[in-house]
Parts: structure tokens; sequence; C-alpha cells
């Protein structure tokens, strides 16, 4: 197992509108533009712990609980509840000001 950037380490927003094709973009979530209403967010923890957090209905964040891994450098592998975690990505870059990620087909 590898280890992924340490930058990756931080609650990280999804900010739909700024997606480029299949690179799914997230910005920190301390960031102004992470501020939009409804929008999810991952966290990715250095113990291997991973928090999805969805809007409910009320517009309440909804956090769930899985594990990552990351079997080579730029690739992570979520699992947990089936439904809402079971994700594969290709980190396509990631620095202290975004994240951007693909999508792997598994």
């Amino acid at each position: 197992m590898s280890e992924p950037p340490e930058d990756l380490f931080r609650r990280w927003v999804h900010i739909e509108e700024e997606d480029e094709g299949d690179v799914r973009v997230y910005r920190p979530f301390e960031d102004p533009a992470a501020l939009g209403r409804g929008r999810d967010s991952i966290e990715f923890r250095p113990d291997g712990a991973v928090i999805l957090y969805e809007f409910s209905a009320t517009d309440a964040p909804v956090a769930v609980e899985g594990r990552w891994r990351s079997p080579q450098r730029h690739e992570i592998i979520t699992s947990g509840p089936s439904g809402v975690f079971d994700l594969s990505y290709s980190i396509v870059a990631v620095d202290a000001r975004s994240l951007r990620m693909r999508p792997l087909d598994r």
C-alpha cells in the first residue's frame, strides 16, 4: 500500500461548477468558494478514515464514515456503507488550494 500526497488530508468541498469534464474539483472547507449552499464534501484523515458529508432535505449535512486505502500513490479507494461509498478515484492534482480527482472504473 502507498501513501497518498500529504495535502490530501483535510476536508474538501466539491465545487461542481469548476469540474473539468470527468475531473471533480474540490476546494478546502475554509475556502470562500466552499460556502455555497448544498455542497457535498469529503474529508480524508491520515488514519485511513474518510467522512462523506451529504446534505439532507433540511440542508443539514449528514456525515457518513468509511475507510480509504491507497494501492498506488495517486489512487484512493473508499469503502463503507453500500450505495454511499465504494468509490475509486485517481488524484489528478492536489495542493493546499485544490483537489482534482477523476472517478475510476472498477
